[in-house]
């Protein structure tokens, strides 16, 4: 059968179309899984004192069937704002009023945005810098009012730009940047905001944003006097989750102001101030540094130090999320060499008044219990999570600390989402050591408190979770 001549060039112009579009979708798809970082991403600082240090922590638990909160960082990150003297600035991911459920939250959005207010009115002089994300505004869906008081008050609004960054989704977004993004996020809003279940609708192109599966995941603080990193979101929702902080002053808190400062200009937005390099601080006697990590220096400097555990050595982790492979494999080769490693980690069932089914913690458990010298016990949550980031390595002579913002996730540790911990060195007698390592032997012991249950009471044996699991790790098709 011959075909005619137009239905001839009809099909090779098909195919060569077809053709330049699968070019052009591998094409951006490989630059953009290795695109060059913007600065004040993926640093690893130079270790300096930190005499001052101080560590944190939020904990809701339970007592003899009532819940207890213990609640010490948003207070403290108040102190802050209330003592700056030249400059704030704030990075935060969560920051709204958004959630599901009927349950009684605090007001973290409100307090906070009325502190930083009143601080504008007593204090005109102080620069007052608010980066986020744009999941607050639903990627450009609406304007939360707090947003609105801020602006109105004088503060500057930088909403990152997390096309500048590297993609997680890259399938996906190697589509999206091709063909999707142009559009924008308007439209009509028919869809339900997947973060409140009180009416707010979003548009469809919205949520096309959101597939994309990127954050400006960091939470921190640093003025010209001090600075604080977390795991802690001012957000209405995450108001009752237990969580931990640290709080500097000097070398380390200049590190985290630079690195602010290239995410305002890569977002498109410049801090009103440079911060210059104060004297270094002199330590103390029983020895105290600390570096600001962030993005995947984090996962190197974490990999390191569990490399370097061994027989006599115990490794502690308290963590929401622990999925990547990277992590997972060092925590598996420290306790082949004889170091224990003690495990808490959230049953990843609670999430904003819905509930979730265990990935990827369980899986990663149930890989990881009973192997070598390894014990996994849950954080007993009830309707709020286990959102702390802490990693403890104790060793004979020194403990080294990990906490900030970063799960131990690929999306987290892969110069993926921005991220932000503070690394911490501690001689193993120094009281920063003992309160850290008192913090995590209460929570496994259950001392004065119900924090902790055992390993079986949320084991999951299901191996298609673990493909799925496995498979949403390494594509980016997750939400953690």
């Amino acid at each position: 059968m011959v075909l005619p001549l137009r239905s001839i060039l009809t099909r090779r112009r098909l195919g060569w179309t077809s053709a330049m579009v699968l070019v052009a979708l591998v094409s951006v798809c490989s630059f953009n899984v290795r695109r060059p970082l913007p600065e004040g991403t993926s640093v690893l600082g130079p270790f300096h004192p930190v005499p001052d240090l101080e560590f944190l922590y939020d904990l809701t638990y339970q007592r003899d069937g009532e819940q207890v909160v213990e609640q010490q960082i948003f207070d403290r990150i108040f102190q802050i704002i209330d003592e700056a003297e030249r400059f704030i600035t704030i990075d935060m991911f969560l920051f709204n009023g958004e959630h599901g459920g009927d349950r009684d939250y605090l007001p973290l959005s409100d307090r906070l945005t009325e502190r930083l207010v009143e601080k504008r009115v007593r204090s005109p002089n102080v620069a007052i810098t608010f980066a986020t994300d744009e999941i607050n505004t639903f990627y450009g869906v609406y304007e939360p009012e707090h947003f609105t008081e801020l602006a109105n008050a004088g503060v500057e609004l930088v909403i990152t730009d997390l096309t500048k960054l590297r993609d997680s989704n890259a399938m996906y977004s190697a589509g999206w940047r091709l063909f999707l993004q142009w559009f924008g996020t308007g439209g009509p809003a028919f869809f339900p905001h997947p973060l409140t279940s009180r009416g707010r609708r979003v548009t469809a192109r919205s949520y096309l944003r959101l597939f994309n599966m990127k954050a400006n995941h960091r939470k921190l603080i640093v003025t010209d006097r001090e600075c604080l990193i977390t795991s802690a979101n001012p957000h209405d929702a995450s108001s009752y989750h237990s969580n931990i902080a640290w709080v500097a002053s000097g070398a380390i808190c200049t590190d985290m102001a630079r690195s602010e400062h290239g995410v305002a200009d890569f977002s498109g937005s410049r801090l009103p101030e440079r911060v210059t390099t104060p004297p270094e601080s002199e330590g103390d006697e029983t020895g105290l540094r600390g570096r600001f990590l962030s993005e995947g220096k984090i996962a190197q400097a974490v990999v390191e130090a569990l490399r370097s555990a061994t027989r006599g050595d115990t490794v502690d982790l308290a963590m929401f999320y622990l999925s990547d492979r990277g992590v997972v494999r060092a925590l598996e080769n420290a306790a082949s060499h004889g170091a224990l490693l003690r495990l808490i980690l959230d049953p990843n069932k609670d999430a904003f008044g819905r509930e979730k089914g265990g990935i990827p913690n369980r899986q990663v458990a149930r890989e990881l219990h009973g192997s070598y010298l390894t014990q996994v016990r849950w954080y007993d949550t009830h309707g709020e999570q286990f959102h702390t980031k802490l990693l403890l390595v104790r060793r004979r002579g020194e403990y080294h600390v990990f906490g900030g913002s970063a799960n131990f996730t690929r999306r987290n540790l892969r110069d993926l989402n921005l991220e932000a911990d503070f690394q911490v060195v501690a001689m193993r007698g120094h009281p920063v050591a003992a309160s850290v390592a008192a913090y995590f032997d209460r929570l496994w012991e259950n001392d004065d408190g119900e924090y902790t249950v055992p390993f079986e009471r949320y084991r999951d044996d299901s191996w298609f979770k673990v493909l799925i699991y496995r498979v949403q790790e390494a594509t980016g098709l997750s939400s953690f």
